[in-house]
Formats: C-alpha cells, sequence, structure tokens
C-alpha cells in the first residue's frame, strides 16, 4: 500500500515544486508588461477573491496550465483570450480582461461612443428591435418596433450570432447566454460616430430593406475610472397613462442618483411608479443605496456583502421625503449586476414587483483595475445577497409576474411588459 501511494505523492511534490518556480519566476523582474500583467491577474485573484476555495477549483493548478500558454501569445488579443480561459474556469461573473476596444463592443450600451438609436431583443430566435430613440438615424430611416434585423454591415445575423456563440462568458447559464448574444448584435449597431452602419431588415409586412445610417455622437462621456473608457449614461422620465410615473437609465453611475432624486421630487403625486432596468448593464452598489433610499420607508438591512473574511451588513435609512406609492421594477435578460442586485434587494423585502423575464444572474460585487499593458481587469471581491439571504449569481432575479415581449405587439406599438406594469399599478394603487 505504502509503495502504491508513493507515486501520487511524488506527483504532488513535483507539482508543489513546480509552482513554486513558476510564482519565482512571475517575481523576476526581466518581464514582458503582458508576464506582468498575468502576474497582476493571477495574484490580485489569489489574494482578493470573495471564495478563498474558488469553489473547488485548485487556481494554483490554473497557474501552471496557463502560464506557458502566455508565452505562445503573440498579440494583446491573444493576451486576453489566455488570461480570459484562465479566470473563466472558475465560472463566475465579474471575471474579465479585455481591452477599451473590446468593452466598447462587449457592453457598447454603455461604452461606445456613437449609435444610430436602435435597441433591439433576441425574440424567438430572432434580432427584434423594440425600440427606436425618437429623431434618431434610424427613426428618419423608417426603422420601427418589431422590424426584423437580418444583417449588419453585410454580415448574416447568423453569422453575427454564431460568432457570439463561441465567446461565450460566465455564469454559462442560459439567460446569460441571451445577454451575451444580444450585446454582440448591439456591438455591431454602435461604434464611432460618423461612422456607417448598414443595416438589413424586414418590415412589418415581410419586404426586405437595406438602409446605411451614419452614426451619431451620444455626448460627452463620463471618466469613472482610469481601468475604463468614458461612460456614456442615459436617463429618462415621463408620465404614462393614468399619471403613472416613468424612469429609465441604463447604468447604476452619477449623474443618475442626482437625477433620480429631482424626477422623483416632481412625481411625489404619482398614483405608482416604474423604473425599467431592462438593458441596464450595473454599476456602482453606491448608487443602489443611494436610490433605494428614495423608496423604502423605514431604516431597513438592505442586503449583506460576503467578503473573503467577512459579512457585511448594508442598513440604509430612507430619505424624509421618500416615495410611498406602489413600486415595479421591469428586468430583462439584459439587466446585470448592480441592476438585479437592486431589483433582487426590493423583491426581497416587498417593497417592489418585478415584471419582465429572468435576468442573467451575472451578479458579484468587483472592482475594476489597469494592468501593466493596458489591458481593463475586473475581479470579484465579495458576493452580494439579499435581505433574505438570496445568491443572485448564476440565477439571475425571478419576476413576480412573467411577461415576454412579442413582435406582433411591437409592430402595433405595444410593450407588453411595460403595459403590465401599468395595469399592476392601477390595480393596486394606494
Amino acid at each position: 500500500m505504502e509503495r502504491g501511494c508513493y507515486p501520487t505523492m511524488q506527483r504532488s511534490l513535483i507539482f508543489m515544486c513546480f509552482v513554486s518556480v513558476m510564482l519565482s519566476m512571475m517575481a523576476c523582474g526581466n518581464q514582458s508588461p503582458d508576464e506582468k500583467s498575468f502576474e497582476a491577474v493571477w495574484q490580485t485573484v489569489n489574494e482578493t477573491h470573495h471564495d478563498p476555495d474558488f469553489g473547488g477549483i485548485d487556481w494554483k493548478a490554473l497557474l501552471v496550465q496557463y502560464k506557458p500558454q502566455l508565452t505562445a501569445a503573440g498579440s494583446d488579443s491573444d493576451f486576453c483570450t489566455v488570461v480570459n480561459r484562465m479566470l473563466f474556469e472558475l465560472n463566475l461573473s465579474h471575471l474579465l480582461v479585455a481591452s477599451h476596444g473590446d468593452l466598447k463592443l462587449f457592453l457598447p450600451t454603455l461604452f461606445a461612443e456613437g449609435h444610430v438609436g436602435v435597441d433591439l431583443r433576441l425574440i424567438d430566435g430572432s434580432a427584434i428591435i423594440t425600440s427606436i430613440t425618437p429623431l434618431s438615424p434610424a427613426a428618419r430611416a423608417g426603422l420601427r418596433p418589431g422590424f426584423v434585423i437580418q444583417g449588419i454591415n453585410r454580415v448574416s445575423m447568423e453569422r453575427i450570432m454564431a460568432e457570439a456563440e463561441k465567446n461565450l462568458i460566465p455564469p454559462y447559464n442560459r439567460r446569460n447566454r441571451l445577454n451575451t448574444i444580444t450585446l454582440r448584435i448591439l456591438g455591431h449597431l454602435y461604434g464611432p460616430p460618423g461612422t456607417p452602419v448598414t443595416i438589413m431588415y424586414r418590415d412589418g409586412q415581410g419586404v426586405q430593406h437595406e438602409k446605411t445610417l451614419a452614426r451619431v455622437s451620444r455626448g460627452q462621456g463620463k471618466v469613472h475610472s482610469a481601468a475604463l473608457p468614458p461612460f456614456f449614461i442615459e436617463c429618462e422620465s415621463r408620465r404614462l397613462a393614468h399619471n403613472v410615473g416613468y424612469i429609465r437609465f441604463n447604468h447604476f453611475a452619477a449623474p443618475v442618483d442626482k437625477q433620480f432624486r429631482d424626477i422623483l421630487a416632481l412625481m411625489q403625486d404619482a398614483p405608482g411608479l416604474i423604473i425599467d432596468l431592462r438593458g441596464n448593464s450595473g454599476g456602482y452598489f453606491k448608487v443602489v443605496d443611494t436610490i433605494a433610499a428614495h423608496l423604502l420607508l423605514e431604516k431597513t438591512l438592505f442586503c449583506r456583502f460576503k467578503y473573503r473574511a467577512e459579512t457585511v451588513d448594508v442598513v440604509i435609512d430612507p430619505v424624509q421625503d421618500a416615495y410611498r406609492g406602489p413600486v415595479v421594477v421591469l428586468v430583462d435578460a439584459l439587466t446585470m449586476s448592480a441592476s438585479e442586485h437592486f431589483a433582487g434587494c426590493l423583491q426581497s423585502l416587498k417593497r417592489a414587483v418585478i415584471i419582465g423575464e429572468q435576468s442573467p444572474g451575472y451578479l458579484l460585487c468587483a472592482n475594476w483595475m489597469m494592468l501593466p499593458n493596458g489591458a481593463a481587469f475586473m475581479h470579484t471581491i465579495a458576493e452580494p445577497r439579499t435581505h433574505g439571504g438570496k445568491v443572485i449569481e448564476g440565477v439571475g432575479v425571478m419576476p413576480d409576474i412573467s411577461v415576454t415581449l412579442e413582435r406582433d405587439a411591437l409592430l402595433q406599438g405595444r410593450d407588453l411588459q411595460l403595459d403590465e406594469a401599468v395595469a399592476y399599478i392601477r390595480k393596486h394603487k394606494e
């Protein structure tokens, strides 16, 4: 028996010696920017990841596996590919290395400088326009909700989706797959202002069209982090039928917190409030807390953050003039990160009703840093949990009332999810 165990022990000792050698090599000052960046990624995760057990994954073994692959990488994209393969082994969100150019493609709704005014979702496998920005190039060209986009820049939608399918990111579930593919399609529509984009589409009568539009500027972006491109923050509000209040924004970041406060001050008489987080890519938890303070009615344990060595409770005191009416939050497959946190926490506290479609479960607390080679690196530091202890990462927020968008309704100018939200408020208003 002892002889039988000896080879296993020997391999283990050899493995640990190899890890020690690898770490010593990483500490050597004679490194390329990519090698220094790899070291920064591995060491940062090793020291700050919220789960010291790494979900049962041997993090040191991944160092041994992927470090040699880095030496064969010949470009920035190859570097990102190798490092992301290592990070994705943990099957968690918020672990990613990307160039600024990649970020504009992966998350165009936040980072891209120009657009044509089209939003879309995958409905029954087709890329369906769900909204058109008024006065945008798409609006002037006659594109409408319900039209089916069949290709972009003469690349078929099937090919665009197939390429996106090859580059899925964790967590690997059906909803995050939809999220990733949809954002990649949008990444082909967004781009630098003044550049052309050709859209092939089918209208409501089944007639095929091809229009070339010039992307227009989204305004002045705001730098929130030296590691990231400027953010392009959108916030809109209006009164809907029956005086229902409506607020939509695309990210939990300044100046949305102040805008939300000012909008809400004008909507105190509304019989209900709809907060549209469909397509909201997340943001800063501090902004989440600020907005929640305008909706909660008493001092409340809002959530908990489980860090590597401690768990921190977040208790929110409501503002004096908090909104007291019923609240509906709209979510879908593109409701990510801090927006899932906001929706899930309000749902757990029964302060809001969630309507729409299940979110992707892309929710961990993370920091961004710039690597020595200029790439941006996102790494997790904590796991958020709702008031009730629910972990949303990998699971998503399940709506209280599930409603999917339908092409026929969109062609008629109807947003079924928004309609359901208005109907709910009319039925449950104070």
